[in-house]
């Protein structure tokens, strides 16, 4: 499972970030932009964690 941080936004730059796990061949992007780094990190720590222990991450379309 790879997870990439990407700053987006002209304006107001933010963060998501996106998750690609090879075995699935699926990619899980996040929802919501974050203000910082730091926040980006300790949500997909929390998203990916807990997914893990259910069996894997959601699919979601990129693009």
């Amino acid at each position: 499972m790879r997870v990439q941080f990407l700053l987006v936004g002209r304006a107001q730059r933010t963060w998501r970030w996106a998750v690609r796990d090879d075995r699935t061949n699926t990619i899980a992007i996040s929802g919501e932009r974050f203000p910082s780094l730091r926040d980006a990190m300790r949500d997909a720590r929390a998203r990916l964690g807990r997914r893990g222990r259910e069996g894997g991450a959601e699919p979601r379309p990129v693009g």
